[in-house]
């Protein structure tokens, strides 16, 4: 596992800003992202924070890539918040400004693909890049 250090386009550090999410589902059936308790998912160097809708971060820790994983994988510990000494094992995917993660909420293992079989509990977050967010 490496934790960000290059930038170039293929890179995991690519993956360091803030997204907001846009899409949502648990076992593929939709969620209504406008319910979501995440404003934006912070990414910075190794460290992540999870913003709520009232601007309080409400979650935070590290987060490692395994760039050479396939499919692309990231372990998430929490530090603060209701992920304090809980680590979850997730893969994602990164197309341009927009990123999916996707855990497996039933266990705490790490999901083999993006696709969803009948006795797992995939939870599946797609996010765009917020533009000027940090700035």
């Amino acid at each position: 596992m490496e934790i960000c250090q290059s930038m170039n386009a293929d890179s995991p550090c690519r993956l360091e800003g803030a997204w907001v999410p846009v899409a949502a589902s648990v076992s593929g059936k939709e969620l209504v992202v406008a319910e979501l308790r995440v404003k934006y998912l912070v990414l910075d160097g190794h460290d992540y924070s999870i913003v709520d809708r009232s601007n309080q971060i409400v979650d935070r820790g590290e987060y490692l890539v395994n760039d050479s994983a396939t499919p692309r994988t990231i372990d998430i510990v929490g530090r603060d918040g209701p992920n304090a000494g809980r680590s979850m094992l997730a893969i994602f995917e990164l197309k341009g400004d927009q990123l999916t993660v996707c855990y497996d909420l039933d266990s705490n293992g790490r999901p083999e693909n993006m696709q969803v079989d009948e006795d797992q509990l995939l939870l599946s977050i797609t996010y765009e890049r917020a533009a000027g967010v940090l700035s």
